[in-house]
């Protein structure tokens, strides 16, 4: 690996320190961003969108723009995909004045709703046996095309009429964002050309630290996430894309926004986390500080108390999540404390240069 140069910012002075030949180091003494998920933003009272179990979505997305300019030292924040309801015109626009209030960058990929793709309906209620839900085909859903989607957020990680993208947004630190979303396909893909096309990014830039965003987990950060009901939200095609990875010491941390609860595990070198939800209980983001030997990872609510309890009650009630629990009172506080997530969690960073 290439000789290195590293910006390091003290307290009093910043010092170009040389390092030698290992694994990428980061290129600030701390790194500081939020990860937005599962906003389902919709222009329309969210009553109206088909099958919607969120809140009040223009509320807590404008109290977290709010919230995110009230943050200390934020860098950049990464919306992790479903940050509309449906893929309509009054929608996007409306979600774009809205994120143009954010006073730093923000970078975007593509969710499970962010445009028509045809997938399967979520599973039902697992039945008591134990059985594995069933799934029926639905319909692509009437508006934007996902193209219209993707030139809509150009300069948001967007570059192009790809799906997915890369961008350094800090001076030495790149951010990556894969199109795990594919027509037809209810699990997470990534095809043969954007695998390529990682394999060849993360080369071209080992000299530097890489954060990835993906929409579908990359590896199971929770025992559900194996099983039938689940499954779902795994790149079915996960080995491969891991394989591509482990071959680049650079790829810092993989970030997931299709889980809606605050997860997160080391594998090899790389941090693997999953955000909650904006608009699914427990309406918090993900704020993360890496430093060169860690990162911290805590999920930040939004929500007033009342808009909360709410949509605790949703969830409890709504087959495609309860349903893969125990009844009763048991399987209730399981479902809390999963969806609950680790509110504040410490990762080490063996793969990054302290």
């Amino acid at each position: 690996m290439p000789r290195l140069g590293v910006l390091v910012v003290a307290m009093t002075a910043a010092a170009l320190v040389a390092a030698g030949c290992g694994a990428p180091s980061v290129p600030r003494d701390r790194i500081t961003f939020a990860v937005v998920a599962g906003a389902y933003y919709s222009a329309t009272p969210d009553a109206a969108v088909e099958g919607a179990m969120v809140e009040d979505s223009e509320a807590l997305l404008v109290r977290a723009v709010a919230d995110l300019n009230k943050a200390k030292d934020l860098d950049f924040v990464i919306f992790a995909g479903d940050l509309l309801a449906r893929a309509e015109g009054l929608s996007l626009d409306r979600a774009k004045m809205i994120l143009s209030d954010l006073r730093m960058p923000y970078y975007a990929i593509l969710g499970g709703s962010d445009g028509p793709v045809g997938l399967p309906k979520e599973p039902a209620a697992r039945p008591a046996n134990g059985a594995a839900a069933t799934n029926s085909p639905a319909p692509a859903v009437c508006g934007l095309g996902r193209d219209a989607i993707v030139w809509a957020l150009q300069g948001h990680g967007f570059s192009g009429p790809e799906g997915y993208w890369s961008q350094e947004v800090l001076p030495g630190l790149m951010l990556v964002g894969l199109d795990t979303v594919q027509t037809g396909r209810r699990e997470g893909h990534v095809s043969a050309r954007q695998l390529e096309w990682l394999d060849r990014t993360l080369a071209a830039r080992g000299d530097k630290p890489v954060i990835i965003v993906a929409y579908h987990e990359l590896v199971p950060l929770h025992p559900l996430d194996e099983g039938a009901a689940w499954r779902y939200k795994l790149v079915d095609n996960a080995a491969a894309v891991r394989q591509v990875l482990e071959k680049h010491s650079n790829v810092l941390a993989v970030l997931a926004g299709n889980c809606h609860f605050a997860e997160g595990r080391v594998s090899g070198r790389t941090m693997y986390l999953s955000s909650p939800s904006l608009s699914i209980w427990p309406l918090a983001y993900l704020l993360v500080q890496v430093t060169p030997k860690q990162a911290e990872a805590v999920w930040v609510p939004v929500a007033p108390d009342d808009l909360a309890r709410r949509a605790q009650d949703r969830l409890l009630r709504t087959p495609e999540f309860r349903g893969v629990f125990p009844a009763g009172e048991d399987g209730d506080t399981t479902c809390m404390r999963l969806f609950g997530g680790k509110k504040m969690e410490i990762y080490p960073l063996p793969g990054i240069r302290p």
